[in-house]
């Protein structure tokens, strides 16, 4: 039997969206510590990127991950829709994977939105609410693409792989419940005295809920590590596929007004929804 290996680019793209998530997060946390915005010991990812300068890396940086998340989920779409055509039984299939694709962006703009508001501003709140879109609809849009992933078993995808994006889904539900609960009573104990806008960045030992804070700061960077960690289950999945986008004149000639209308009935996938 002869193998074939063709070059595909597409696996390189969920790589790069870990390596510079975990770059942007490291880059952020020197900066401010040596600057002593922060305390070294576990500060929320958000605090590192709220003040100058490191705010400026951690916005533009933040950006472009949402961006490579947001081209990894669509060529991950792309690829499904590539697999089911339009066999009639894969209806379900289809359906699931134009839902997780909308939700999926809607965990985009909020990482968009994380990295534009940054915390301690005027504008926290906007801030807060791209946190819960990009942590929430993430870990709906993980469980999701796991329900997809059993649907297409045993067909197009192994066991081993549904077994890994089921335990990186639960395990970022369940740390970011943690984060959350563990949040709010640390910031529920610290509300009971006052506190400068700086003092919320530089949480020290003895203040009120410091020991939730710590177990909820922790939680913030698992499940960010978890959640961009069940990007890189893509990457033996889209080696496989080539992404093509054809240019193609609906009209001729060109140079008019009006013109002929071309058929373009033979394209088969649709490159947007």
């Amino acid at each position: 039997m002869t193998r074939i290996h063709m070059a595909s680019w597409m696996g390189l793209v969920p790589i790069s969206l870990v390596v510079l998530t975990c770059l942007t997060f490291i880059v952020s946390y020197i900066i401010a510590v040596a600057r002593d915005d922060v305390n070294a010991v576990f500060p929320y990812i958000s605090d590192t990127g709220s003040e100058r300068p490191e705010s400026c890396i951690f916005g533009q940086f933040l950006n472009i991950t949402a961006w490579l998340a947001l081209c990894t989920m669509f060529f991950h779409y792309k690829a499904v829709e590539a697999i089911v055509g339009d066999i009639n039984e894969d209806l379900w299939i289809r359906r699931l994977n134009r839902l997780s694709m909308v939700v999926g962006v809607c965990s985009c703009i909020g990482c968009s939105m994380v990295a534009n508001f940054q915390e301690g501003t005027m504008v926290e709140t906007v801030h807060f609410t791209g946190a819960a879109l990009t942590f929430g609809m993430g870990i709906i849009y993980c469980f999701l693409q796991t329900a997809l992933s059993y649907q297409m078993y045993p067909c197009f995808l192994d066991i081993a792989v549904c077994r890994v994006r089921y335990t990186i889904s639960v395990a970022a539900l369940v740390i970011t419940v943690i984060t959350v609960g563990s949040g709010i009573i640390a910031f529920h104990k610290w509300n009971t005295e006052q506190h400068t806008i700086r003092q919320k960045l530089r949480w020290t030992t003895g203040e009120p809920g410091y020991e939730a804070h710590v177990i909820s700061a922790i939680g913030e960077w698992l499940t960010a590590l978890v959640f961009f960690t069940f990007f890189l289950t893509y990457v033996k999945e889209l080696n496989k596929f080539r992404l093509e986008v054809k240019a193609k004149p609906v009209i001729q000639p060109l140079n008019g007004s009006y013109g002929i209308l071309i058929d373009s009935s033979n394209e088969r996938t649709r490159l947007i929804l």
